[in-house]
């Protein structure tokens, strides 16, 4: 039987992909690069954000338009309703649920709908292991309860993996060409509390693993990296590790952090900043933001906009607030849709203007990059070595080169342009 899947969402849910695959190539389904070669499709979802789900949701339509068997996996799973609106025989697999892709999928071929929430453990499942990146779970659920966030309702328990098979998912990775492990989780900095250990440990214990790769290290509540300081940091002078901090802080004023439910002060996310910038200056700072939570004043938004221009993240994720289903959120006043707007407008300019300020200040800097994805024109005419690619630097910055090169290769290149996301390198 041949299988589509399609993956939406951050990079725990391509992980999960990535274990979804294996167990359905281990059963003896064939993995499609197309839609319309597959007889049943697996769509593995994601909740986070309202325009993400409409656009999930008009796929969905348009799959069951054509008759396409159906799996839906992820976070969208919770709504079944309106998943069930948009095709009644859909098969939901729930989160925890993964390892039971398999028979979800029997069963959407069968044309039966069906549920899979049942929570089973995810260590030792067959995976497909990829390359030049691989993405390693390493934990999944959060401690928080922030008011605005469905995703926390679609996976409510914390849950990490053992150091154990963490790091035997790396070395397998790593045997097979792995060059960038990408450890994912949807709080990595509450990994090993449910186990008695933590974040620290778990790297202290990965970075004594042989190999030429480097390491990227996902997102953190500023209030569990805090109370990390400064043993976190010592790990990071590893030279593997990128330099590279996801630390989302939503909002620069304590009184909306406050009403979020969020579990850190704005102080602890500039106490953090901090202490990195004062050991790693070129380190990569990334944080996310909302904008216009119904709380939110002018007032507060302006503590927002000076945030940003005191703390000067190379990154920021930038969302319009979107009640979602079940949230607390949802039941507050929205403010105006054209204020909301206003206000996104105004701090997405700034956050590019940031962002090309810091890209500049590396120009004319030599840089070790590793390359991880191919550009426009990166095969074609010239040959499939000759184009266009992209890679990282080691604070995750990515750099983008022309010539010759492969996935996996690390070269050496002059930083000689840039702009707010992108730094532009001439091999040396």
């Amino acid at each position: 039987m041949r299988v589509y899947l399609e993956t939406y969402g951050c990079t725990l849910n391509q992980a999960d992909s990535d274990i979804m695959g294996g167990i359905l190539k281990h059963a003896g389904f064939r993995l499609v690069k197309r839609p319309a070669d597959a007889d049943v499709v697996v769509l593995n979802t994601c909740t986070v954000k309202g325009r993400t789900e409409n656009r999930i949701i008009s796929r969905i339509e348009a799959l069951h338009a054509q008759k396409k068997k159906i799996v839906v996996a992820g976070c969208l799973s919770i709504n079944e309703k309106r998943v069930r609106n948009a095709c009644p025989e859909a098969v939901l697999v729930h989160p925890g649920a993964v390892s039971f892709i398999a028979e979800a999928v029997g069963r959407a071929a069968e044309g039966k709908a069906g549920d899979f929430k049942e929570r089973a453990a995810k260590e030792g499942l067959p995976r497909i292991f990829t390359k030049p990146i691989l993405r390693v779970p390493i934990q999944e659920g959060c401690v928080g309860n922030c008011y605005f966030c469905q995703t926390k309702l679609a996976r409510p328990y914390l849950m990490s993996y053992s150091a154990k098979w963490i790091r035997s998912w790396i070395e397998e990775g790593v045997k097979k060409g792995a060059k960038e492990i990408q450890l994912t989780g949807m709080d990595s900095g509450a990994y090993g509390l449910d186990l008695g250990t933590d974040l620290v440990a778990l790297l202290d214990e990965v970075r004594k693993i042989d190999g030429d790769f480097r390491m990227r290290l996902g997102m953190i509540n500023p209030g569990h990296a805090k109370k990390m300081l400064p043993k976190l940091l010592d790990i990071f002078e590893d030279k593997r590790l990128y330099k590279f901090f996801h630390l989302p802080v939503q909002t620069g004023s304590e009184k909306v952090r406050g009403e979020m439910n969020r579990a850190h002060s704005v102080a602890d996310f500039k106490k953090v900043v901090k202490a990195i910038r004062k050991r790693f200056p070129d380190a990569c700072i990334s944080t996310d933001i909302i904008v216009g939570y119904p709380t939110e004043t002018e007032k507060d938004f302006g503590k927002t906009l000076k945030l940003m221009k005191e703390v000067k993240p190379d990154i920021v994720n930038v969302s319009k607030f979107a009640s979602r289903r079940g949230t607390k959120a949802a039941e507050m006043r929205e403010i105006p849709t054209e204020e909301v707007k206003r206000r996104s407008t105004e701090l997405a300019g700034l956050v590019r203007r940031i962002g090309a300020e810091k890209n500049r200040k590396f120009e004319g800097k030599r840089m070790d990059v590793l390359i991880t994805e191919k550009g426009k024109g990166a095969s074609g005419n010239r040959g499939p070595e000759t184009g266009n690619w992209k890679g990282r630097a080691g604070n995750y910055k990515q750099v983008c080169i022309s010539g010759k090169a492969k996935l996996g290769d690390k070269v050496k290149v002059r930083i000689i342009g840039s702009n707010f996301g992108s730094l532009f390198g001439k091999r040396i």
